[in-house]
């Protein structure tokens, strides 16, 4: 009984996540900044239209990027939960959930950790940096949470109530930053070849000053990395060890 409970627990939270990321992907894609002539803040929205479109698009932010993540981890778990496994038996645990754990671990969790803590960071300190007040009337309220809260706040949930199997450290620090190296690779090309700065906060920066927040977001990344396989230590610690003594047995 606890077993189904805690089944439909697991894909009721990844239908919510899927359906929230899906949702603000479609808004972000297909209805942010659509002018309307008659609007009296017309000129405004087109020209907020125009300098997110250009040089990039969207993908010019780690928001994005990280949105995307989202989405892409919590379809993969729908899937998981229908076709894979559950399990920290390591006998047992289908590709499927290797891929989906793998995904998860390295990436989508200290990703999303890192856009939620930078984001709400950098507004507390100087809003006008991330998140301009002129776009309070025209980013809605529950997009902007959607994008920038919601990585945060689901992951722990999901770290709390989903059994994950952590690769090895070099496998997943590999790909985390990999993975964070590219954007700020790409972000530094549209800097230096279309003197297109994403970030205000790099804009006002010295050059000094860039290469070390870059630096720090990258250890920002690490330190979120295991910061979040401790939380999972603490949740799933001793289950886990269970789980090894069981499989030795096994083996024996």
């Amino acid at each position: 009984m606890r077993f189904q409970a805690d089944m439909v627990a697991h894909c009721l939270l990844h239908a919510l996540g899927a359906t929230i990321f899906a949702g603000c992907t479609y808004y972000d894609t297909h209805v942010l900044f659509l002018t309307d002539p008659d609007d009296p803040h017309h000129h405004v929205v087109k020209q907020l239209a125009f300098e997110r479109d250009r040089l990039g698009g969207r993908w010019k932010y780690l928001t994005i990027w990280g949105l995307t993540c989202q989405l892409v981890y919590y379809c993969l778990a729908v899937v998981n939960d229908l076709f894979g496994s559950n399990t920290f038996d390591k006998s047992k645990v289908t590709k499927l959930q290797k891929i989906r754990d793998v995904f998860f671990t390295s990436i989508a969790l200290p990703v999303g950790m890192l856009v939620s803590i930078m984001f709400w960071g950098v507004f507390v300190v100087d809003r006008e940096l991330v998140f301009p007040a002129i776009l309070d009337a025209h980013y809605p309220a529950l997009l902007n949470h959607g994008v920038h809260t919601m990585p945060l706040l689901i992951g722990l949930l999901e770290v709390a109530l989903e059994r994950h199997n952590y690769a090895c450290n070099r496998l997943s620090l590999g790909l985390l930053l990999g993975f964070l190296a590219t954007y700020l690779g790409w972000t530094l090309h549209l800097a230096l070849v279309e003197n297109l700065w994403v970030y205000g906060i790099l804009r006002v920066l010295s050059w000094p000053m860039r290469v070390a927040f870059m630096g720090v977001n990258l250890l920002i990344g690490v330190c979120l990395f295991f910061l979040g396989k401790g939380f999972d230590n603490f949740v799933w610690g001793n289950e886990k060890a269970l789980a090894q003594v069981d499989s030795t047995k096994k083996r024996r």
